[in-house]
């Protein structure tokens, strides 16, 4: 049975998440799971923001029918200290791209909150919203009162007091002359096999390598030259990436 998830990044205020919660309760949007996007839970301020949330998820049980999941965002190795790095944004990015993919793939509807964490988080999550979301899911940030804000409150005594605001997102990889299946056709056998996993998990070079018995820098090489294809395919005037390519065919498959 499908559900309708709120997925919602965090960083030193865990009030945005029961706050956005609360006002898509409050639209009479009936949530079944929230998914809490962290770093390194025992790093601050992340440890005392995972507390306060499961004091109110679980201990208080204010919400008794919602299920209450953290997720971290992970590396190959480990759970991320922060995303303020090349590697550590890739490798987030990755992170949540296999996370909202899982729950696309289960037919669950996503409700992305983007105003908790840092400024680079909000950037990947958009990358990924593009990617995976479709026209059911949405993206929302929220703007709250300056007397909310100084007190920091878990939920708002006027609900006038919060504002969800929708953000619109582009879905690049929508069907048309340039079709992401299409593309997918215009490569080699070996690239198509490597860029259907990674689509699929948003996998690392170090992972994909693995789990196809080839080298890192096999796949690396390889992975350039999917990147070279796919720009001049869709006529882009930039070198692409890994999350360009994902953003590009994160719905082809």
């Amino acid at each position: 049975m499908s559900e309708t998830v709120l997925v919602a990044t965090l960083g030193s205020e865990p009030q945005v998440v029961t706050l956005t919660l609360d006002a898509l309760l409050t639209r009479g949007i009936s949530v079944n799971r929230v998914v809490i996007v962290h770093t390194n839970p025992q790093l601050p301020p992340i440890d005392d923001s995972l507390k306060a949330l499961h004091r109110v998820f679980v201990a208080e049980r204010h919400y008794e029918d919602i299920l209450y999941v953290p997720h971290p965002l992970t590396d190959a190795h480990e759970i991320l200290s922060d995303v303020t790095t090349p590697h550590q944004i890739e490798a987030a990015f990755g992170s949540l791209y296999a996370l909202l993919k899982h729950h696309k793939a289960a037919g669950n509807i996503i409700h992305l909150c983007i105003a908790g964490g840092r400024k680079t988080m909000t950037i990947f999550a958009l990358a990924v919203a593009q990617a995976i979301l479709t026209t059911q899911d949405a993206v929302w940030h929220l703007v709250s009162s300056s007397n909310l804000i100084q007190s920091r409150a878990m939920h708002a005594d006027d609900s006038a007091d919060v504002q969800l605001v929708p953000v619109p997102f582009v879905n690049l990889s929508a069907e048309g002359s340039a079709s992401p299946r299409k593309f997918l056709q215009t490569l080699t056998v070996a690239e198509r096999e490597i860029v259907e996993l990674l689509v699929r998990e948003g996998l690392s070079n170090a992972v994909l390598a693995q789990r196809l018995s080839k080298s890192p820098k096999t796949i690396a090489n390889q992975l350039t030259g999917v990147y070279l294809k796919l720009q001049q395919y869709f006529g882009l005037s930039q070198p692409l990436d890994r999350a360009m390519l994902l953003v590009l065919l994160g719905k082809s498959s």
